[in-house]
């Protein structure tokens, strides 16, 4: 009489024969085509607003007149608060913003008072003449 060794055993109820689960035979991980992209978090708008705004400011033609420093200033603190949270990305461009910003109103407050200080410096007409003895 010869003895056959017992069958292997079935996969556990609920699983196919792989060890997968039965309704889509799918490793576990895995996810389909078209399936949720987990991903890093979305830079958040102001973040990326104010950065490019504080640049601007750099341009030498706003040098005097600070609009786009002064915006890119503001985004950077409402850049601050919608990243605080840690859900959006973008924190390190809304400080970075921020302070651009901040140095190019300070620059332009110093070239004003610089201008209406020294009386080497006059107006005519929509540009400033500042003769050096």
């Amino acid at each position: 009489m010869s003895m056959s060794p017992p069958p292997p055993p079935g996969p556990p109820p609920g699983q196919g024969p792989y060890g997968f689960e039965q309704p889509g035979l799918t490793p576990p991980g895995f996810q389909h085509y078209g399936g949720p992209q987990v991903g890093p978090p979305r830079n958040a708008g102001m973040a990326v607003a104010a950065l490019v705004l504080s640049l601007v400011g750099l341009i030498p033609c706003f040098w005097l007149f600070q609009i786009p420093g002064l915006l890119g200033t503001i985004f950077g603190f409402v850049g601050m608060s919608q990243t605080k949270d840690g859900t959006r990305g973008g924190r390190g461009m809304a400080i970075a913003g921020m302070i651009i910003g901040v140095i190019s109103l300070v620059a332009c407050v110093a070239f004003w008072i610089y201008f209406a200080q020294n009386a080497d410096c006059v107006r005519t007409g929509t540009t400033w003449e500042c003769t050096t003895d």
